[in-house]
């Protein structure tokens, strides 16, 4: 670890010059800046800068690479990939909204996560396509390409952002936008955090008022019947709606609902954006049966957002793993059901997220180093760290992707790559954008002062 002392004449000027706040190891406020909000890596930097402005970011900037440390940014704590020796950038200070509802734009500091954005949104009927838990930062979950309940609908979050104020390596801020800086713009959309600190994103919104939307459980031994019922059902979807369906161990904790409380169940889940055509893409799911539970109903896109409980507690530590499959054959469906069977627990839930409809046409459209997947469904395992190690569950985690064979694609989706999957980077991407991704970090980052991510070389 690199340390710094607190009688450093440099850190002094720094503080002076900060409208921030810096924390030193021992200093009060420092472990709880330096921790993520998944229990994914334990990093001690030399210190840490809590900015309060984009003039913060620069000095932060200017700091480590003058005392040559290391530079890592963790704006909410969800996606760090890799741990920071040296100087840590936060933004729990920078968590400022505006909404222009006459352009239809966001403004977001890098600190603000998704719930805080759509509180604003709602007033103005206007939506962004946040994720599926509304405690993930925006900012990070938009460059990295960022999907959600709206996938379909409005497509990926990446494709949304229409500029962004950038702190490059050198200190520069500057702006990125289709007609200023446009190669760094292509690279924000879907590249992630290698380019720069992004200190102020701005976003397109969409009309929208209530959606239909919400989750409705069934027991685990349907899985067969219900897998292949959801490959039918999802095909004759529009792009008003986006769906997801989970097999899942519901933990036996009192915040789990009762009526599911400790078992293990499958889930299907929708948003439907067209209230007035409800009941066609509802009726099919009555035809099912009774449930064991159900809450899908008229809502605010800012309710359905913030409604699944993954992520929603801080230190949890977790594991998971993103594919892409290429389709939900009837020999897919029996393994996943299979596996749902004989490996939760250790495994906690696999959800198959539908894709298409607006994820391939807007990202064609709007460009960006995100590329839409050819894919029709994402499989994500996830798993926090409660009745197996970290290890154990890495391990079943592996058995249980080869086990469904080729219908994996190995294609990968920048967002949810791990930190120790810095080698699946360009999985995530053509060759030729990569390549291009590789120029442009030349261009702008020649030195990869910004490294500690899943990285993109100069």
């Amino acid at each position: 670890m690199a340390t710094i002392s607190a009688n450093s004449p440099a850190l002094k000027a720094l503080g002076r010059t900060l409208k921030g706040s810096i924390h030193l190891p021992r200093d009060f406020g420092y472990d709880k800046l330096r921790t993520p909000w998944l229990d994914v890596v334990d990093q001690h930097p030399a210190l840490i800068v809590d900015a309060a402005c984009a003039e913060d970011v620069v000095a932060a900037v200017d700091f480590a690479r003058t005392e040559r440390l290391s530079f890592g940014v963790m704006s909410t704590g969800h996606g760090i990939a890799a741990p920071c020796d040296g100087l840590l950038l936060r933004f729990t200070k920078m968590n400022g909204v505006s909404v222009d509802a006459s352009r239809r734009v966001a403004t977001v500091a890098p600190g603000a996560v998704s719930s805080d954005l759509l509180k604003e949104t709602e007033k103005h009927q206007l939506v962004y396509p946040a994720g599926q838990v509304g405690n993930v930062g925006v900012t990070g979950h938009a460059l990295g390409g960022g999907i959600g309940w709206l996938v379909r609908k409005v497509g990926a979050a990446a494709n949304s952002i229409v500029g962004a104020d950038v702190v490059l390596a050198d200190g520069s801020l500057v702006r990125a936008d289709a007609e200023k800086n446009p190669d760094l713009f292509w690279a924000l959309r879907g590249g992630g955090g290698n380019f720069g600190a992004v200190v102020s994103l701005e976003i397109a919104l969409t009309p929208m008022a209530d959606v239909i939307g919400g989750e409705i459980y069934f027991p685990l031994e349907r899985a067969p019947e219900l897998l292949r019922f959801y490959r039918e059902w999802s095909s004759t979807l529009s792009s008003d709606t986006s769906t997801v369906f989970r097999l899942l161990a519901v933990p036996p904790a009192i915040t789990s609902p009762h009526e599911i409380r400790g078992k293990k169940v499958c889930m299907i889940g929708l948003c439907h954006t067209e209230p007035e055509s409800r009941d066609a893409v509802l009726a099919p799911l009555d035809a099912l049966g009774e449930p064991l539970r159900t809450d899908v109903k008229r809502r605010s896109f800012a309710s359905l957002a913030g409604l699944d409980p993954a992520s929603h507690s801080s230190g949890t530590p977790a594991y998971s793993q993103t594919e892409y499959l290429d389709a939900l054959s009837d020999d897919a469906i029996d393994r996943l059901a299979g596996l749902a069977e004989t490996m939760m627990p250790p495994l906690m839930q696999f959800e198959v997220q539908q894709l298409g409809g607006a994820l391939a046409s807007v990202s064609r459209d709007r460009g960006g180093a995100f590329e839409p997947p050819a894919a029709p469904y994402l499989l994500h395992l996830v798993t926090p760290a409660v009745k197996a190690s970290m290890t154990e569950i890495a391990s079943a985690t592996s058995d249980a992707v080869t086990a469904l064979g080729d219908v994996v694609t190995g294609k990968k989706i920048y967002n949810f790559l791990r930190g120790d999957e810095i080698h699946r980077v360009s999985d995530a991407f053509s060759a030729a954008s990569f390549d291009r991704l590789h120029e442009i970090k030349r261009r702008y980052d020649p030195a990869n002062f910004f490294h500690l991510n899943l990285n993109v070389t100069p």
